[in-house]
């Protein structure tokens, strides 16, 4: 099978992948057996994105919820959403997501449409994401849409962005219509996604740093209990295991290049020494970093 050769930064954080201001649209297929320990990392974007479940069953994240989805099923995530995703079981999954963004459906913030539509949808801290399915008719017809896209994106005859760009109206269309009869997010919960971006982010800039637990609580404003259960809530896993994860997701294109040994990798991600490098590696992606290295580069 031929690899995704971006599936080893997928969106990890929406500064280090932005679309092209030209045409404000990506479309990308992946395989969840595809990713390092089959897992997509936990992230967001600043732009919309629409997953759809092509084959199999997923296990799927967004913010405080959990999803098993199969294929048919899928998502509309607002911007700067937490996600990540993992293989559900021993299943097989392809899924498909499209990233849109704001310019595919207004000129610029002075535009009407972003004044009436788009700003209300992105400053709503409650409005966070639509899981779509089959059974409800108007979500029914925004998944029909999904497939027409694909199949547009993979012809790409004379005037496809015309057609995209056609879509991707009637979807926020159906979108914007239903917003209203959503439920809504506590306060604590609004907060909570708040906090854990800027966790998340003071983390992504300081990983090879050494840390501690009071000084990642305080990246986020909370005591270190309330900052573990924030973690175990939205990430289910604790802050330092995060960071451990974090730190064995940096070392991987490093590794790819090939033009480090494993001591100065380990140490440029904040490992104390190759030993324990490796070792961490093994238990977080069940393989040694040697092994990935030929795994990905057949």
């Amino acid at each position: 099978m031929q690899r995704n050769p971006d599936i080893l930064n997928p969106y990890i954080f929406s500064q280090e992948h932005s679309l092209s201001k030209n045409f404000p649209f990506q479309k990308k297929i992946w395989d969840i057996h595809a990713f390092p320990g089959n897992l997509m990392f936990p992230h967001w974007q600043e732009d919309f994105e629409l997953i759809y479940i092509l084959s199999g069953k997923l296990e799927f994240h967004i913010n405080h919820k959990t999803y098993a989805v199969s294929s048919g099923e899928g998502f509309f995530l607002n911007t700067r959403q937490i996600h990540y995703a993992h293989s559900y079981q021993e299943y097989d999954c392809m899924f498909l997501s499209f990233r849109i963004g704001m310019e595919m459906l207004c000129q610029n913030e002075k535009d009407p449409v972003f004044q009436k539509y788009i700003l209300p949808a992105v400053s709503n801290s409650s409005f966070c994401y639509i899981a779509l399915t089959p059974k409800v008719p108007w979500q029914k017809y925004i998944l029909e849409i999904l497939k027409k896209m694909l199949e547009v994106c993979d012809t790409q005859h004379f005037g496809y962005e015309l057609k995209i760009q056609h879509f991707t109206t009637e979807i926020f269309y159906y979108i914007f219509q239903n917003t209203a009869s959503l439920p809504l997010l506590s306060k604590k919960e609004q907060k909570d996604i708040i906090r854990i971006r800027n966790a998340m982010s003071y983390l992504n800039e300081t990983y090879p740093q050494k840390h501690t637990l009071s000084d990642i609580s305080a990246s986020c404003q909370l005591s270190s209990s309330e900052c573990c259960r924030l973690f175990q809530r939205i990430l289910n896993c604790s802050p330092v295991d995060y960071l451990i994860r974090l730190r064995i997701w940096k070392s991987l294109p490093l590794i790819l290049e090939h033009q480090k040994s494993m001591t100065l990798i380990a140490k440029e991600t904040g490992f104390s020494g190759s030993s324990y490098f490796s070792e961490t590696f093994k238990k977080v992606l069940n393989c040694t970093p040697r092994d990935f290295y030929k795994k990905y580069t057949k």
